[in-house]
Formats: C-alpha cells, structure tokens, sequence
C-alpha cells in the first residue's frame, strides 16, 4: 500500500492528443499539482501531451514504473493490465467503468482481470473509479480537471463514490481541516476498504480517517481492524434499505437488520457512524482538537443570548459549567466598561473590545485545573474586526494545543468575512455553539468508549463440546432439513443452556402421562416443519390446568397441519421479566448476537442491544444494562433485582455456538423467563435455523 501513495513514478494509460480527452486531465493534474516523480503516458495514436512523448504501448515505457493509471474502454483493460505485468508494474489504479455495474458482460472482464492480477502479483484500486490523491507527494489521479490543490490536512478520505470523494476534499479544503489522502475506491475489485483501513492505522500522515460506503466487502475483518485503531474512524453507510435476500424467519434476524447490525459494529468497533456530510465535518472539526479530558468546560462569549445557547447546548450534553477563579473574574470587573454584566461561567464579555486581552482569559480558564475545554464564542459584525480576528483565533488554536486542551472556535462574522476565513484558515471554527458543543461531545464519548473497550476482557472459547455439536448438526445437513422444535430443545440440553422442563409427545397418552410427572399448568407445542410460528398459527396452548383441558386442546393442535409430528408439553414458569437472546450470521459481518426484552412484543418495542459473536460473560452482561428499559431489570417498586448474571451466561453459550458453527444462520431464545437475582433464567422456546443448501 505504501508503493500505491509514495510512487515515484506513474504512467498514465489511455491519453491522446484529443482536446476532450480524459487521459490527458490526469496528466495535467500530476504537472499542475506539483508531483516530483516521473510522469509518462501510453495512448495508441502516440503523440504529444504537455511536452511529453505519448509511447504507443506499455513496452515501449523507458524504465521501470511503480503506478499505472488506466482510463481506456473496459474492454481493453485485462490485456493493457497483462502488460503492465510484463513490464515489472505491480500496483494500479483502473479508473475506466463498465463492468460488474453493467451486468454479465462487465462481470465476465472483472473475473479476466482478477485472473490477470494473480498471475502477476498486481494490487489496483477500483474499476470504476475516479482516482487517488496524496497531497504531500502531489499524487494527484483523478480524470477530472480539479480547479486546485487541496489543502494538505491530517485526514484521510475513502469513499466508494468518487464524487462523494472529491466533494469531501473539497469541503475538507475550506474548513481549516485538510486532505492528507483521498481514494475513490470503485467497485473494489482488489484493494477494499478493510486494506485500506489496516495500512491507515500506521500512517503517519493521517490522523482522522472518514470512509464513505455502499457496502461492506469483508466486514468482520473491518470491524477488528477498527477495534485495534487509535485514531477516530469516522463512517458514512449509505445505501441502507434491507440488503438481505432471504425473508427473516426468527425475531432475531428481523430485529438485526443490515443497518442495525452496522449501528451495532460502529457501537462496538468505536467507529463514528454519521449520516450526512456536514456530520462528517463537524465530527472531524471536533477531532482536530485536542483530546477532551473530562466534563467540565467554560464558556467565554461577546454575546450573551450565544452564550445562554451554549450553556443549554452543554447541559444537555452532560457537560459542567464550574465556577471560574476569582481573580480571572476579578481582572475582566477591571475592564468592563458599564459594569452591568454579571460575571460567570458562561463568561460575558459583550462590553469588551480588546480582542488581545480574550487571550489572556482563555490561557487564564486553560491553566485552571478543573476546566477541561474552552468555547469561545467570536461575534462581530464589523468588517474592521476581521483581521484582529482571524489573528486572535489563530493564536488560540496555538495555545490549545500547547496546553493540550481543546478550545472550540466558534465565529459569527458577516458572510464575506467568512467566506475569506473559510478559504484562508487554518484551523477549524464552528459557525453556531451547538456544532461546537456536539462536536466536544463526540469526541469525548468516543475518549470514554474506548476506554471501556480496553478494559473488557476478552471471551473464553468454549470447545468442550465441539465435535458433539459438529456430529449433532451435520444430522441435519445430510438430511437436509431443519431441527424440528423438540430437536432444538435437544440441542439447548447439550449445551447446558437451562431451559424449561419439556417432553415431545406423539400421542396423547405420551401428553397426559408427561403433564402428570411435571405437574400442571402446561404448555402444548403443536411441533412440525411447517409450524416456524408458532403463536401466529395457532400452534400454542398455554396455561393448560388439567387433563380435560389438555385433550381438548390435543385434538386441536393435532389437526392445525398435515406434518403435525407430535406436541410439545412443557412445565409452564411464571416471571417477571421476558427477554430475547438470539443469533444470526450476518452476510458482511458474520455471526451477531442480540440480547433484548422480548416475549410477542419483541419486534414492536425493538429494544435490543447486538455485538459481534462471540462475547464474554461481562460483556453480554453489559449489553443487558445498555438497553433502554434496563431499569426494568433492576429494583423497582419493591420487586427484586434480575438475574442478569444468568442471562448473560446463557448469552455468552449463544455466542459461542455462532461462532463456531458458520452452519447455524439463525437462532432465537424468546421468550427467555428470568428470574429474581440468584435464581436463575430459563429458556421457554427456540428457533433454530440452519443454512441449507
């Protein structure tokens, strides 16, 4: 990857003397944008290009050459590829479209060009692409005709739109922010976001790392690339309709759909998820500052309504707003001119034009050991201030990062002072004290994740029971057909994961005799290939107090379908609380878990937490207590905490056998009876899916 962004020489492919020539774009950035390496070009009508020889084919390229970019008609690229082998080329950027986007033709030459590739030992962004940029070599790939360099910044931008891309560099130029590396991925052929993301991890150049995608090409080797970074990744998933072909058959894999699950990995992996562009920005804006170490902020401001907003701003963000030191306070009484405003924290300072002494407040509030961040509000509507402004906050930006503490910018300036500031900054401000407040928020909620992901332990696999597991299910794979309920049962007890006292029952004497030995009330499964929901058919009879109730409802479930195989009775419990504790194997991701309040209403109240299987015991603990109606499972009006502890054990048995088993798509535990802390959970039903041909 280093050879991709540090080549030292590139040749352009597919150039011609022809004035609406998209070949010759590429050449003109690399000269325009100041790339020192070797700049060759390769166009069959030979010629001229920018005082440079056209040569009419890869062999006849004098010297070696580390890149090539390829801009001809997709039909030609395998064999123009298969001469840049020959030449000794080993890196590439296909910018030419049609391909897989076009149909079987176009899949047909990817299949001819990966060919191409693995014989050769060639790595290539795209097809389908617009091209790559590193502004510290001027490395600048794209067919488009850019106006001007960016920017060069911290940032690295990976979008699988190239337009999405250059829009980013754009925005990233006039934000005080900057481009470190920009890569408009295509269709991902070869290099994908999951390479890219793995060499940025350790590039001293990028600091910040925004991708923007359509899909997931390997998500689960993504989500542990993300979890090992240090730096804030910052994502844009686009394209977040249900992606799934198959119809979801279980609770679980209705609730973890393809956007919940990528919610899911960006919560566990310490991704940024946003949704728009200007999400983006203010997230990076946040970024670029120094790290916030705790919650406590002052708020420094030339007006006073502005003020009043950010402290509303920080109080619903969880920030404080502690008292200042007196002797600050009492310096700024010294030069107030009216003498009307109280002074605070948020800080007033609407009577005081010596913009030079704001900076004296600030390094004052940055020294003061309970303030961890300042927001400085600069409101002016003179264009006279406009220069002493832009000096003043260039200076605090220096000083923020001297004392290693993040001092939020915030400018309220007339448009075309804004303008100028936008184009000439360079570091980045926030037009309102909300985008700054949020911004800090960010990046302190992602300081504290990480934390917390540090200190998780890791999960313990369970592979005792293994090859047991393995013959159990490759049953079903030879017969190729689905556990029926009472199989899955069977499987649960294999495992150890407790569930309610049951026994299949083809009879109904078998019934009677087993409702007797387990005592009533039951429950009756009515149990056959086609009964997967089972409440919605009808399938289920549930508190059944005696015999005569229990052959009436015998006869009727008996009857529901052709492949009634038998019924199910089982001992029937009582709790308070219900949950869900459930799998599926994602097709970006792989095997997730869910863990949720469940029982029917499951898929209506949706409030579920999901992780990447497998998990420990702490952490399937943990996403109990992150979902929304934890409170529930704690002490509330004189009932008893749950046995989250339980739960969490039977979560983590879950995870493991997703983890393990890439035969098992789908698994729901639901509804899960939870008892009072110290008693134990229990499993009342199970759905068990596996992936047949």
């Amino acid at each position: 990857m280093h050879k991709l962004f540090s080549a030292q020489s590139v040749v352009v492919i597919g150039v011609s003397e022809s004035d609406d020539n998209l070949g010759k774009n590429i050449v003109n950035n690399l000269v325009r944008f100041g790339y020192q390496g070797t700049i060759q070009a390769v166009g069959p009508s030979g010629g001229e290009v920018l005082g440079r020889p056209i040569h009419q084919s890869v062999a006849d390229l004098p010297g070696p050459v580390d890149l090539a970019v390829i801009l001809t008609p997709a039909r030609f690229i395998p064999e123009i590829v298969a001469q840049c082998g020959e030449k000794g080329i080993r890196r590439a950027v296909v910018e030419s479209g049609g391909f897989r986007e076009l149909g079987p033709e176009g899949e047909e030459l990817e299949k001819q060009l990966l060919e191409v590739c693995t014989r050769f030992g060639i790595r290539f962004v795209g097809p389908n692409c617009i091209g790559i940029i590193h502004t510290k070599t001027g490395l600048y790939t794209p067919f488009i005709a850019l106006p001007a360099p960016y920017r060069q910044g911290k940032v690295s931008v990976f979008a699988q739109s190239g337009g999405v891309g250059l829009s980013f560099g754009e925005k990233l130029s006039t934000s005080g922010i900057g481009v470190s590396k920009l890569v408009s991925m295509g269709n991902k052929l070869s290099i994908d976001e999951t390479d890219f993301l793995t060499f940025l991890l350790d590039d001293p150049d990028t600091e910040i790392i925004y991708l923007y995608l359509e899909d997931f090409k390997r998500g689960r080797e993504f989500a542990e690339a993300a979890r090992r970074s240090s730096k804030p990744i910052i994502l844009h998933k686009s394209n977040t309709s249900s992606l799934s072909r198959a119809i979801a058959q279980s609770h679980t894999a209705a609730l973890a759909g393809d956007d919940a699950v990528v919610d899911a990995v960006c919560r566990e992996a310490g991704v940024v998820r946003v949704h728009s562009v200007a999400e983006a920005i203010n997230a990076m804006r946040g970024f670029s500052m120094p790290a916030l170490r705790g919650v406590n902020l002052a708020v420094v401001s030339r007006s006073g309504g502005h003020a009043v907003v950010a402290a509303d701003a920080c109080a619903r963000h969880g920030f404080h707003l502690p008292q200042l030191d007196e002797q600050l306070l009492e310096a700024v009484r010294e030069r107030l001119r009216a003498g009307v405003i109280r002074l605070g924290n948020p800080m007033d300072l609407g009577d005081l034009y010596d913009l030079s002494f704001y900076f004296n407040v600030v390094e004052s509030l940055l020294r003061q050991e309970n303030i961890h961040g300042v927001i400085l509000i600069q409101v002016s509507h003179m264009a006279a201030d406009c220069e002493a402004s832009t000096r003043l906050l260039q200076e605090l930006w220096e000083l923020s990062w001297r004392y290693g503490k993040p001092v939020a910018l915030v400018v309220e300036i007339p448009f075309k002072e804004r303008v100028h500031l936008l184009e000439s900054a360079e570091f980045p401000f926030f037009s309102e004290p909300v985008q700054a407040v949020e911004a800090l928020s960010l990046q302190w909620e992602h300081t504290r994740a990480a934390a917390a992901r540090a200190a998780e332990p890791p999960s313990v696999p369970n592979v005792d029971r293994d090859a047991e597991v393995a013959d159990w299910l490759r049953t079903f794979e030879t017969e190729n057909r689905q556990p029926l309920l009472h199989e899955a049962f069977e499987l649960m007890a294999r495992l150890g994961i407790p569930t309610a006292p049951w026994k299949m029952a083809e009879s109904l004497s078998d019934a009677l005799e087993a409702a007797r030995a387990m005592g009533y009330p039951v429950a009756l499964k009515a149990v056959g290939p086609s009964l997967l929901h089972k409440t919605e058919e009808g399938a289920v009879a549930l508190n059944v107090t005696g015999e005569q109730e229990l052959e009436r409802q015998w006869l009727r479930l008996s009857s529901l379908a052709v492949d009634v195989s038998g019924v199910l009775v089982q001992k029937m419990v009582f709790s308070s609380r219900e949950l869900i504790i459930g799998g599926k194997r994602d097709s970006s991701f792989g095997p997730v878990v869910l863990a949720g309040l469940g029982g029917i209403m499951v898929e209506v109240l949706k409030d579920v937490r999901m992780r990447l299987a497998p998990v420990g015991v702490e952490a399937a603990a943990h996403m109990f207590r992150e979902l929304s109606g934890a409170r529930l499972l704690g002490r509330f009006r004189g009932m008893p905490a749950a046995d989250v502890e339980a739960a969490a054990r039977i979560l983590a048995q879950v995870s493991q056998l997703m983890h393990r088993f890439p035969l098992i798509g789908e698994l729901d535990l639901n509804p899960v009876s939870l008892y009072d802390e110290g008693k134990g959970a229990v499993a009342l039903d199970v759905r068990l899916l596996l992936r047949l041909n």
